[in-house]
């Protein structure tokens, strides 16, 4: 549920162009908070849920609701590319994707001595 939560709230915030600082000022909610929901760091009370989706516009609802809608649209469109024998093909003229190094992944790298 918390995923759900950070998705759509990311979602919801993206498409009115929001900041993560903006939707604070209008929930009364620190840019931090949000962020954190965002990243499922915090879960949200009812009340919290309410307040993001007030200042959001929209019915709570839509902030819980699953995204099984969306994984059946990827999923036929999947079959799909699957079916025409493109599955795991890069487009034409796309730029491969770069390999994401995440804190636990980090280089280390090691200093020069100072002389």
């Amino acid at each position: 549920m918390r995923e759900t939560l950070a998705r759509n709230l990311r979602k919801y915030r993206r498409a009115q162009r929001l900041s993560q600082e903006e939707l604070g000022h209008r929930a009364e909610l620190d840019r931090t908070y949000i962020s954190s929901i965002e990243r499922c760091v915090y879960s949200a009370t009812v009340d919290v849920v309410g307040r993001l989706a007030d200042a959001l516009g929209i019915p709570a609802l839509e902030l819980l609701r699953p995204a099984s809608e969306t994984a059946e649209a990827k999923s036929s469109s999947a079959a799909s590319a699957e079916v025409a024998g493109t599955k795991g093909q890069p487009m034409k003229g796309a730029k491969p994707a770069r390999k994401s190094v995440g804190p636990a992944q980090t280089r280390h790298i090691r200093k020069k001595p100072s002389p």
